[in-house]
């Protein structure tokens, strides 16, 4: 993210692009269509300032830091199986497992805090005995006579 805060103009400009998802003053999010396209272009030689502004965006306007973090975030995208679809929204996500294997993953997960509750629970005994007798001994060398 860059710390170049966008003017409320300059969000309503970017707001009006067809290749803008959404904009704020501190972010923007690119369509997963123009996130393609900006790839594609890009490696058929194109510069990244080259390609935003062929699409009506000004890379002034955004500033140099997030030209150049959306050249990377694209590289990584484009590696992902997901491809450039935005998986901060729920319904764009991919589950990687089906019903009954989260839930076995679970009940291995609330197994496992299970028994390491039960060492804690006896451990936290041992020490309450062991301070028990330290008591009793000290008790025993110290009364008065």
């Amino acid at each position: 993210m860059s710390n170049k805060l966008l003017a409320d103009e300059e969000v309503a400009i970017l707001e009006e692009n067809p290749y803008v998802q959404s904009v704020s003053n501190r972010s923007i999010v690119f369509t997963p269509e123009f996130k393609q396209k900006a790839y594609d272009e890009l490696h058929s030689g194109m510069k990244m300032r080259e390609i935003l502004l062929r699409n009506g965006i000004d890379p002034d306007t955004i500033g140099v830091n997030r030209v150049r973090g959306f050249q990377e975030k694209l590289e990584k995208q484009a590696k992902r199986p997901e491809g450039f679809v935005d998986l901060k929204k729920s319904d764009n996500r991919t589950r990687r497992e089906d019903g009954n294997a989260s839930t076995q993953k679970q009940i291995r997960q609330l197994q496992h805090e299970l028994a390491y509750t039960r060492q804690e629970v006896e451990f936290l005994k041992k020490i309450r005995m062991a301070d028990l007798e330290a008591q009793k001994q000290w008790e025993s060398k110290h009364r008065p006579k």
